[in-house]
């Protein structure tokens, strides 16, 4: 944690020096004290928190939506080879295909505004997370569930003490990929179609040429990127004590 703190720092010292010192047009990539200053203006006169609302909200309800969807779709496919047979076309065309693409269809059945925000988002998302989910449930050594049996397991002690214990580490895997494909969700869909967000800061300061409130709100993304992926290990950590300790 240090070094990478030290790491970030120095690379923040060099990006302020190298325009400070004249070596860079401060319009194309702006600096870090400047966007501080804009942070600071937005947090003051509530524009930050009132973008920040929107995109929180929009990302919580697609990528939430995506969670229940993609583990329980995950789930029923690696335990029961008919499902896996039906899911598996979809799976693959969503996990191939350009989603993006998709956006458009999606401004057509919903309008622009905070519903297609939602559907970008979850499609993303979702396709990551089943296809982890699914991978980590195929992937239990069969060692363990006859040796489980053998000892009178039922299906119920499968799946809870035996199944989902040994597949958390790909389930948490598609949980942290879903979590930057939701936010690649969420700038995308309000970068074309929104009122407020981050993602529609980014394009209103961007078409304004506003470089440094642009920059600004990236870094607000990035930073709640960051977050949430830190909030994901420390979830990561419970349910480790839970796959290794005593049933």
């Amino acid at each position: 944690m240090l070094l990478g703190i030290v790491s970030f720092a120095a690379i923040l010292l060099v990006w302020e020096s190298v325009v400070r010192l004249g070596w860079a047009n401060p319009f194309f990539i702006s600096q870090p004290s400047a966007i501080a200053d804009s942070l600071s203006r937005a947090a003051r006169s509530g524009e930050l928190w009132n973008n920040l609302e929107v995109s929180l909200r929009e990302f919580a309800i697609g990528y939430g939506a995506s969670v229940v969807v993609g583990i329980l779709a995950g789930a029923l496919a690696g335990r029961f080879r008919i499902v896996e047979y039906v899911v598996d076309p979809f799976l693959w065309f969503l996990y191939s295909a350009p989603l993006i693409a998709f956006y458009p269809i999606f401004v057509l059945w919903f309008g622009l505004g905070v519903p297609t925000v939602i559907a970008i988002t979850f499609l993303l998302s979702v396709t990551q997370i089943a296809a982890n989910t699914l991978r980590g449930i195929q992937s239990v050594n069969p060692g363990l569930l006859r040796a489980a049996r053998s000892f009178g397991a039922s299906e119920r002690d499968l799946l809870w003490k035996v199944v989902l214990p040994a597949s958390v580490p790909m389930v948490i895997a598609g949980l942290r990929l879903g979590i930057g494909r939701a936010l690649m969700g969420v700038v995308v869909g309000e970068l074309f179609g929104a009122t407020a967000g981050l993602g529609f800061s980014i394009a209103y300061y961007g078409a304004l040429l506003k470089t440094t409130d642009m920059i600004a709100s990236v870094v607000v993304i990035v930073v709640l990127g960051v977050l949430c992926t830190q909030a994901l290990s420390a979830v990561e950590a419970r349910f480790d004590s839970w796959r290794t300790g005593p049933g």
